[in-house]
């Protein structure tokens, strides 16, 4: 369903809430509540969904949908969307079905908050019904991470570094009152005298407990901060771990966020003592070869943790909180490093939904074992490259730059060689390119460099700037890969580096 797109600019601010033991408890019952309705709307909805879905009229209609061309279902979807606005599926409905749980908690729940959730739930079933969702999941116990409200004063509410979270309207409502933590930096101070639209409450687990955060959603764009910005064109081949960059200034072909990788191997040997721990826990739940036993129809398995593994649990999701801290802040750094040498930065598109997903074809090796369909998942997580390029486009849409996508099929920079004019497609462990001139050129940084050089139409590349430019890339490219083997170090393989 088309949506109405809000073209004026917002910014966010978060603050730390100066939180007393008491009214921890009090946020923590609260985003128990929350996670509790979310839950049961999702459950109420998934039935009242899966009885539509049995109805004759919508099973004729999707078969219809299906036989019918693209372009010309318009008028279809109409009809589904309308078919499901009666059933009691639209964001209405939802609200008014949140309402009627809501009341039960009123003197900690006020109704904007609820129907703030109930949108977050109807936004998955919209992606679900209506976009390329395959699923609408439930909260695991515990794993809610925010609350915001609906419109400012009417439940959450910001007034002289104090954050006041009410109840419903209702004679026994409770009514926390919270401090924020004074602003500390100029940027800090300038952003909230900004016009205040939405406040959020974010918590963050911290070795052993919550830390609670005030999120602030604020009119207009954020605070310029003073920043080296050239300009110029910058090319960059970004990959699931890596990222090679090209400008007339720099070369460069380094790994993403490589400080989590250290944190990353520490997570893994916990997680191989928690699975000894939950065995020896559970030995009844476990066949002989080590698979976990199918539970009996009708019946749900049972599974004890010890303290021990509850301790690990903890370490393990401390680490995970550490790694998405370094993996942000070495992605701002980056992006800040990129302004520095130009405005212009130019990128191929890539589907990293693609490269999360699982081979689809079996295949076996030529010892006739089976080769695992696993691609990229565990990379894209640790490094999160698109992450990375949303960073990249905020920062240059801030300072006046622009983010360029070319078109990755069209323009194959991966094939070009620009010294011939001609395309050869290269095998993934070929990590070296020979040029027709004989120049031998490492292969991200050879790409980022076309990419550098496209046209302006984003199909192509320009062989005249490039051969403008050819040398003094050379130059950069052959004082980079000199740098980093005189490192002494190992990289990874995609590098080609020993």
């Amino acid at each position: 369903m088309a949506k109405k797109q809000n073209n004026n600019p917002m910014c966010v601010l978060t603050m730390a809430l100066l939180t007393e033991p008491w009214q921890e408890h009090i946020l923590e019952k609260r985003f128990a509540i929350i996670e509790h309705l979310k839950n049961q709307l999702i459950a109420m909805e998934l039935r009242k969904l899966k009885n539509v879905q049995r109805t004759k009229a919508y099973r004729n209609l999707m078969a219809e949908i299906e036989e019918t061309p693209k372009e010309k279902r318009k008028s279809l979807y109409s009809k589904r969307t309308k078919l499901l606005r009666d059933a009691g599926l639209s964001e209405f409905a939802f609200k008014k079905d949140m309402t009627r749980m809501q009341k039960h908690f009123a003197e900690h729940i006020a109704a904007q908050i609820a129907h703030k959730a109930a949108s977050d739930v109807w936004r998955s079933f919209e992606k679900y019904l209506f976009d390329s969702g395959r699923d609408v999941h439930f909260h695991k116990r515990g794993t809610l991470e925010s609350v915001a409200c609906q419109t400012i004063g009417n439940g959450m509410s910001y007034k002289d570094g104090i954050f006041v979270w009410g109840g419903g309207q209702v004679p026994e409502k409770i009514t926390v009152r919270i401090p924020v933590a004074d602003p500390s930096t100029d940027y800090e101070r300038e952003m909230l005298t900004r016009k205040i639209k939405y406040v959020r409450v974010v918590r963050k687990w911290m070795k052993t407990r919550y830390k609670y955060y005030l999120q602030f959603t604020l009119e207009g764009s954020a605070v310029k901060k003073e920043r080296k910005i050239a300009h110029g064109r910058v090319g960059l081949d970004i990959g699931p771990q890596t990222l090679a960059i090209s400008s007339a200034a720099s070369v460069r072909l380094m790994e993403l966020a490589e400080r989590v990788n250290d944190n990353h191997r520490k997570k893994l040997m916990l997680q191989q003592k928690m699975d000894r721990s939950r065995r020896s826990t559970n030995p009844d739940n476990y066949n002989p070869d080590g698979t976990i036993r199918r539970s009996l129809p009708g019946q749900r398995m049972k599974w004890v943790y010890s303290g021990h593994y509850r301790e690990l649990a903890g370490k393990v999701r401390e680490l995970e909180r550490k790694n998405a801290a370094i993996r942000k802040y070495e992605h701002t750094c980056l992006a800040n490093s990129i302004l520095a040498l130009g405005d212009e930065v130019y990128i191929e598109t890539m589907s990293f939904k693609g490269l999360q997903r699982r081979a689809k074809e079996t295949k076996v090796d030529r010892n006739g074992r089976y080769q695992k369909k696993k691609r990229f998942g565990k990379s894209l997580a640790n490094k999160a490259p698109a992450s990375f390029i949303m960073l990249l486009e905020a920062k240059l849409s801030q300072y006046g730059g622009a983010l360029y996508k070319l078109d990755t099929a069209s323009f194959r920079a991966s094939q070009y060689d620009h010294t011939s004019d001609s395309y050869r497609k290269c095998l993934l462990s070929e990590r070296w390119k020979v040029l027709a001139d004989g120049d031998s050129v490492q292969r991200d940084l050879y790409s980022a460099f076309l990419i550098m050089n496209s046209k302006s139409t984003l199909d192509r590349c320009d062989r005249e700037l490039c051969s403008h430019s050819f040398e003094t890339f050379k130059l950069l490219h052959d004082a980079e890969i000199d740098r980093m083997k005189q490192k002494n170090r190992k990289y990874l393989s995609s590098f080609g580096i020993s």
